[in-house]
């Protein structure tokens, strides 16, 4: 492939939702991942995550957390032009028994 040549290729949204649901799932106090939708236009991707957080935990912090470690998988995984991540703590959940 010549260097100067265009380059071009798409990341589904199945794999946009995979990359986010996988973030959010490793932050602790993510109980579960119940919906995620995705919405892509113009290279700029729209990203809307519904998430079970464990009881007790700082909801504020969770939600940012969440949006910081989506974001920086997506933009390192996809590369999009622009990207909007928002979080809804849908329900809780009882932390787990020791």
């Amino acid at each position: 492939m010549d260097e100067n040549q265009d380059f071009a290729y798409a990341v589904s949204d199945k794999a946009l939702r995979n990359i986010a649901e996988t973030a959010a799932k490793d932050i602790e106090g993510v109980g579960a991942v119940t919906k995620c939708s995705v919405s892509v236009k113009d290279g700029s991707v729209a990203l809307r995550l519904g998430i079970r957080a464990v009881y007790g935990v700082n909801l504020h912090e969770l939600a940012l957390t969440i949006q910081k470690r989506a974001a920086g998988a997506v933009q390192d995984m996809a590369a999009p032009k622009g990207l909007d991540i928002s979080v809804t703590i849908e329900d809780l959940v009882l932390p787990p028994a020791d």
